[in-house]
């Protein structure tokens, strides 16, 4: 097991330095200015961060509801099972 996770590591570790690789060749040749690139960048990157955080709490929910279920479904269980001795 411990080989497939570095299998799955080594392959994300090529893949994010083929997105950076793809990413700083792509400004190098773009005909925009670094200032328009900069002001591109900024605003891509604010949506990036606008999506995570709303992806995490939407996550943040789910778990907390399961949670919360599963807290409840063992409270019933012990409510309807007789103590044992």
């Amino acid at each position: 097991m411990a080989s497939d996770r570095g299998g799955a590591g080594a392959y994300l570790g090529w893949f994010l330095f083929g997105a950076t690789l793809g990413g700083i060749t792509a400004l190098l040749l773009t005909p925009k200015t670094g200032e328009e690139n900069r002001g591109l960048l900024g605003e891509r990157a604010s949506d990036l961060l606008d999506k995570g955080r709303e992806l995490f709490a939407e996550q943040t929910d789910r778990l907390l509801g399961a949670f919360e279920a599963g807290r409840d479904a063992m409270r019933e269980e012990m409510r309807r099972t007789p103590p044992r001795g």
